[in-house]
């Protein structure tokens, strides 16, 4: 009896660990706030969906022809994307990365 307990104990946590790895641990409501409140950013931005080895910083030296700051990056990340840590970015997910290039 010990050992069907234990076994099922084993596949109870491996299964929530695989929901949470694929499906991300965020509610799905916060990607749908996040969308419109950049909208209404001043910053230009494109919006790009996350690759596999995709970070912030390689997302907007893709995206940009000139080579922003790291830290002026990130603080423009922050205010384009207000609940997202840019340090944890989704794969799959579709982020504003700042677009340096044709300032308005």
């Amino acid at each position: 009896m010990k050992k069907r307990i234990f076994t099922l104990l084993i596949l109870i946590v491996c299964w929530t660990s695989y929901t949470d790895l694929t499906s991300g641990s965020l509610p799905a409501g916060t990607a749908a706030k996040t969308s419109a409140q950049s909208v209404n950013a001043p910053l230009s931005f494109q919006k790009i969906t996350v690759a596999p080895g995709d970070t912030l910083l390689s997302v907007a030296e893709r995206i940009n022809k000139t080579s922003p700051s790291i830290d002026q990056v990130i603080k423009d990340f922050a205010i384009l994307n207000p609940s997202v840590d840019p340090n944890h970015l989704q794969i799959g997910r579709a982020y504003a990365f700042p677009y340096y290039d044709r300032q308005p």
